[in-house]
């Protein structure tokens, strides 16, 4: 019987294993997606600052 208990204890074991290892990728995935979101948000503050530079550029000669 204690063939089957060890057994059974090792797959435990790789389960909670495989698990942890899902969690850890779940997290850094989570990571990633808001590194993500922080880079969208700095390219559209660029993107702001661009058009109010051609704004001004275009004031300054003239053109609307």
């Amino acid at each position: 019987m204690s063939d089957w208990f060890t057994l059974a204890t090792d797959m435990q074991r790789e389960i909670i294993r495989a698990q942890k290892a899902q969690m850890d990728a779940a997290q850094k995935a989570l990571g990633a997606g808001q590194r993500m979101i922080d880079l969208q948000e700095a390219g559209q503050k660029v993107a702001e600052a661009n058009l109010s530079y051609w704004k001004q550029w275009a004031k300054l000669w003239g053109l609307k």
